[in-house]
């Protein structure tokens, strides 16, 4: 039988040090990190993309490692099929229906006090991305389409600033990190040379999936476990990047099905498309958009309308006033919810509507689009 030695990280053999802060002490040991490393970390800024699997744990752990400030951003509210594996929330925030960059910025608070915590209950469009990202240095995807993972590539590209993608659905979960071609502006906090860029997410992908085409959380589930592993290594790649040791970046795409345990990584260094829309040639679609949307929600028999950007944020008052008269609603801090009375959708289920300040709404009931359109204009008007 052949000898077993255990390593010295095993064995405690690392050289002690302190953080000024002893909560970082454990991660200070780190020769990657060190003191220097916790500074970088403490001074930077975050951009979390959706507060949902991934984006809850992607915040918890950011948030516990001393990142300075993170800007979390979700247009949705919290519920019961939530809490199987969105980290940061509870029975009460769901029974509350509580938006989840609150409730995420409200847990966080108390994890680590030391941590700036900025919460937009806001929906991710090409009229609001460039006031959420303003001033981060890196943005991770904890998001559920993939329509807003085309505009943050976009907005990455066009800004020179890293975008963490991740993805996750059933037993499933890829990651990749993208570091735009001509690199950050001289005063970026993260650096990297133009032979250390990556492809971007259109050189691999040059067209978003069509709608229905793809497994959702809400038509093939998802192992909780799963979208915990995706976001540790999104975090992973996140501290190194802060950290400065762009080489130790994992550059590939890689995926895993826990269920199977088949990992795969895929080398991306030859997957850059001289002929890039977006990377090559500058035309930002995604970002330049103005149109209005509707689409299905992952993990919800719903469909959000959000609107372009010619219409002007809601009056909750009056639209509570208004949705009173067709069914049970009421008005939160920044959203009038409840159900139509009498309504069935085209699945027989009942219609619940979801409204917010900023002008979307979420119809719940089916994801038949058309019909969520027609709800829409129905009570409230387009």
């Amino acid at each position: 039988m052949p000898n077993f030695h255990w390593p010295d990280w095993a064995c405690g053999r690392y050289a002690s040090s302190m953080s000024s802060d002893p909560r970082y002490h454990r991660q200070t040991l780190l020769p990657g990190i060190g003191e220097r490393g916790q500074e970088r970390l403490r001074d930077s800024t975050v951009l979390i993309a959706g507060c949902g699997a991934l984006g809850t744990v992607a915040a918890d752990l950011l948030c516990r490692a001393g990142v300075g400030t993170l800007v979390i951003v979700d247009r949705d509210v919290v519920e019961a099929t939530n809490l199987q594996r969105q980290t940061l929330f509870t029975e009460r925030d769901a029974e509350r229906g509580i938006p989840k960059a609150e409730a995420a910025r409200l847990r966080l608070g108390q994890a680590n006090s030391t941590v700036r915590i900025r919460a937009f209950v806001e929906d991710i469009d090409a009229g609001t991305v460039g006031a959420v990202a303003a001033g981060c240095d890196l943005v991770l995807d904890g998001l559920d389409n993939f329509e807003t993972r085309y505009l943050l590539n976009d907005y990455a590209v066009a800004n020179g600033i890293p975008y963490i993608y991740g993805a996750a659905v059933a037993t499933e979960g890829m990651t990749m990190p993208i570091l735009p071609r001509g690199g950050p502006g001289e005063d970026a906090r993260i650096q990297w040379a133009d032979r250390e860029a990556t492809p971007c997410l259109r050189c691999l992908f040059p067209e978003p999936p069509p709608p229905g085409t793809t497994p959702t959380c809400d038509t093939a589930g998802v192992l909780g476990s799963v979208t915990a592993m995706v976001a540790a290594h999104q975090v992973s790649q996140v501290i190194k990047l802060i950290v400065g040791d762009i080489a130790a970046v994992d550059r590939t795409l890689r995926s895993f099905d826990l269920w199977t345990n088949k990992h795969r990584a895929m080398d991306t260094s030859a997957a850059s498309n001289p002929e890039c829309t977006c990377c090559v040639h500058a035309h930002f679609e995604f970002l330049d958009s103005e149109a209005a949307s509707a689409r299905m929600l992952c993990g919800r028999n719903a469909v959000q309308l959000r609107p372009g950007r010619t219409r002007s944020s809601f009056d909750l008052d009056r639209i509570e006033r208004v949705l009173a008269a067709h069914g049970d609603f009421k008005r939160g801090a920044a959203s009038v919810r409840g159900v139509l009375e009498g309504e069935r959708s085209p699945s027989g289920h009942p219609v619940s509507m979801l409204v917010f300040e900023d002008g979307r709404a979420i119809v719940e009931g089916d994801t038949d689009l058309d019909w969520a359109r027609g709800v829409f204009d129905r009570f409230i008007g387009s």
